[in-house]
């Protein structure tokens, strides 16, 4: 039971907040490093996958277009805000450049630049899959290394 509800806990940690959250949570744990970088990129791609088709699956059905007005609503607010501002600018290489930040670039945030700059899904997810794969590397390791540290330094006091 211990171990679902670690699980659990890191699964809903990663969706409502991403990697930010997740990966200091498992690594907290002692959770095998290699185990949280793969975890979390594969939930990152599929989220980014269910996103894209909820989205075309959804909005083609009649009965749902107001949860289509909701959501256009939401783009505009988004398309107007500071995020887009920063990606503009650099179009495509932003949905790479984004995810690779490591704090940044939830498949959220994909979905929508995605829709904003008009471009196809396939080539956004390539985009965000080879962005995700260096910005869960980065994190993984610094939040691994930080943690190594605080117990080299913890054995050293005693």
């Amino acid at each position: 039971m211990k171990l679902f509800g670690i699980i659990l806990g890191f699964i809903g940690l990663h969706l409502l907040w991403g990697r930010k959250a997740s990966v200091p949570y498992a690594a907290g744990l002692n959770l095998n490093g290699y185990l949280i970088f793969i975890s979390v990129y594969l939930m990152d791609l599929l989220v980014l996958l269910i996103l894209f088709w909820a989205y075309e699956k959804t909005f083609s059905l009649k009965l749902l277009a107001w949860i289509k007005e909701k959501v256009l609503s939401f783009q505009g607010r988004i398309s107007r805000s500071k995020m887009v501002g920063w990606a503009r600018p650099m179009g495509k290489a932003s949905l790479f450049l984004m995810p690779a930040i490591p704090t940044a670039g939830r498949p959220f945030n994909i979905l929508f630049l995605t829709l904003i700059f008009k471009l196809r899904y396939k080539e956004s997810f390539f985009l965000f899959a080879l962005g995700n794969l260096i910005g869960t590397i980065i994190w993984v390791a610094m939040i691994e290394g930080i943690i190594t540290w605080a117990k080299i330094l913890a054995l050293l006091r005693h």
